[in-house]
């Protein structure tokens, strides 16, 4: 196996470089989010985020 291929070796770490992402997967990546990312956050979410925001601004 090849040292590009380990597992452990897949992900860099805190303060290593980045492999270069091929640029048909960060195209495919960017049409599949794209969709996501325009979705309306829904109201539960955000009524969520405001509880979790109203707590540590409270602490």
């Amino acid at each position: 196996m090849s040292d590009k291929t380990k597992p452990e070796q897949a992900i860099p770490g805190p303060g290593e470089p980045a492999e270069q992402v091929p640029d048909w997967l960060g195209n495919r990546l960017r049409r599949m989010f794209t969709d996501v990312m325009d979705e309306p956050v829904p109201d539960e979410f955000k009524a969520l985020l405001k509880q979790l925001e109203d707590k540590e601004r409270g602490s």
